[in-house]
Parts: structure tokens; sequence; C-alpha cells
């Protein structure tokens, strides 16, 4: 069930960005395959989840930096034990 909502959830914020190419017509936000599989604690108990992956290459005008928010370094560092 977690796995549908997640499903879900990258094909309904796909289907929003479906017209964004670039100069070349290539989809800027395209699906990257899965990631790996890990197990997350429920309150039924540890499930085993493979999460989709999406590749977002879209740039800020403003910026010229990538629209992809930044996870904080704290976090990235502890997600590497996961």
């Amino acid at each position: 069930m977690l796995a549908a909502a997640l499903e879900a959830e990258v094909d309904a914020s796909m289907a929003a960005l479906v017209g964004e190419r670039d100069q070349r017509g290539r989809s800027l936000v395209v699906r990257n395959g899965h990631a790996q599989p890990r197990h997350v604690m429920t309150a039924a108990g540890a499930v085993e989840v493979r999460t989709p992956r999406v590749k977002d290459k879209r740039v800020d005008p403003q910026t010229g930096e990538l629209c992809v928010p930044r996870m904080p370094i704290h976090c990235q560092n502890s997600m590497r034990g996961l």
C-alpha cells in the first residue's frame, strides 16, 4: 500500500510536468527506475519499499540553479546508514 501511494504521487507530479521540455525537445522531468529497496518500520512491522526515482533537470530562470531542493547535509549523513 505504501509503494502504491509513492507510485501514485510520482505519477501525479509527472503528469503535471509532462509539457516541460528543453531546447532540443527532451523532457526535463523523467522517471529513472527505482531506488534500492529499504526497510521501513510501520505500526504493522517492517515493510520493504522500492521508491520510484525521478530525474529533474529544470533550472530556475532567476538563479540559474536546478529547481530540485537539496537535502541538508545533516540529513544526507543520517541517510547513509540506511
